[in-house]
């Protein structure tokens, strides 16, 4: 079965860069973000969720998201589209939802996906400052038998492998919704660029990682090409 995901990330803020080009938490606030999934049944249109998909993040703008945006699978588990609608914080996202008129859906309307989920993320650092044309989104999660201070603490080391080799890498982690998940967004420009940075990330996990018992539980990468700004 075919699947889509619409993937809201979160928004682009200010960015604190060091000497090595690695990015460190901002000063100031960091946005939040949903991400929500769409399942599309066996005989599905991915054409016709993406059309539906691009003028509902026209609307979500219009009720007063930050900013909204769209990426298509290339390569990964789940075939379809990630979009990202941003939000300052939940004060934010309530003026948005409950200032908006309430969704009404007519007797003869069809529903085009399958299984749906959201997760509303905060961002916890920011290392892209643009829209790339392609990106690496990978999601961790962590053993339940760990605190929540034992996963970020392993989330620090196994992304920071990551934004070493990337170095324009967002990341993110759960703050409401089905799934107890860190994850991280890095941008590359074309796949010679991400054959250049998978070449720096190999030896990183094998010098930091390969003995590092960081209680991982399940873990993908999904590897996406923007289709709207």
């Amino acid at each position: 079965m075919k699947r889509i995901t619409l993937f809201l990330l979160t928004a682009l803020t200010p960015l604190v860069v060091n000497a090595d080009n690695h990015a460190e938490k901002s000063q100031a606030p960091l946005p939040m973000a949903i991400f929500s999934t769409y399942e599309i049944p066996g005989g599905g249109s991915p054409s016709a969720i993406q059309a539906a998909l691009t003028e509902y993040l026209k609307a979500e703008e219009a009720a007063g998201y930050d900013d909204c945006t769209m990426y298509q699978h290339q390569f990964g588990a789940q075939r379809g589209f990630y979009t990202s609608c941003v939000f300052k914080d939940l004060d934010h996202f309530a003026e948005i939802v409950d200032g908006g008129p309430q969704p009404v859906v007519a007797e003869d309307d069809t529903q085009l996906f399958g299984a749906h989920s959201d997760h509303i993320v905060s961002m916890t650092s920011r290392g892209m400052t643009e829209r790339p044309k392609h990106i690496l989104f990978a999601t961790t999660t962590f053993s339940p038998t760990m605190t929540y201070s034992e996963m970020v603490k392993s989330a620090d080391l196994y992304y920071g492998v990551y934004e070493e080799a990337f170095a324009r890498c967002n990341r993110y982690e759960h703050a409401w919704g089905p799934e107890m998940a860190f994850y991280i967004t890095c941008g590359f420009d074309n796949y010679a660029a991400f054959s250049k940075s998978v070449k720096k990330l190999m030896p990183l996990f094998q010098a930091k990682l390969y003995d590092a018992a960081l209680g991982i539980r399940t873990h993908s990468d999904d590897l996406l090409i923007k289709v709207m700004d």
